[in-house]
């Protein structure tokens, strides 16, 4: 019983995450230039987020509980960037 009420729980986070996600990177407007690097990666992050909703948790309750927080840790980000993708991976890219 405690196991169905966790894998729940943390099925509703993702859920809650990757729809945060998808809709914050789909109601972004951008006032620079087109990139398409940026824009793909942008499009792979809202297909990863579809399908860890879609096909749902992993049956590790480890993996369940670190998909969930990665969701929201993305979340966070993406809401705090305002949906703009090119500063989150501003760090990642060489000087």
């Amino acid at each position: 019983m405690a196991w169905e009420v966790s894998m729940a729980i943390a099925y509703i986070i993702t859920i809650a995450a990757a729809l945060v996600v998808i809709a914050r990177l789909i109601t972004f407007r951008r006032h620079g230039r087109y990139r398409p690097g940026v824009a793909v990666t942008a499009w792979l992050i809202i297909v990863a987020t579809t399908c860890a909703a879609i096909f749902g948790p992993p049956p590790s309750d480890a993996a369940r509980w670190l998909i969930a927080a990665a969701m929201v840790a993305l979340a966070i980000a993406l809401i705090r960037t305002g949906g703009n993708v090119a500063h989150l991976i501003r760090p990642l890219r060489r000087q």
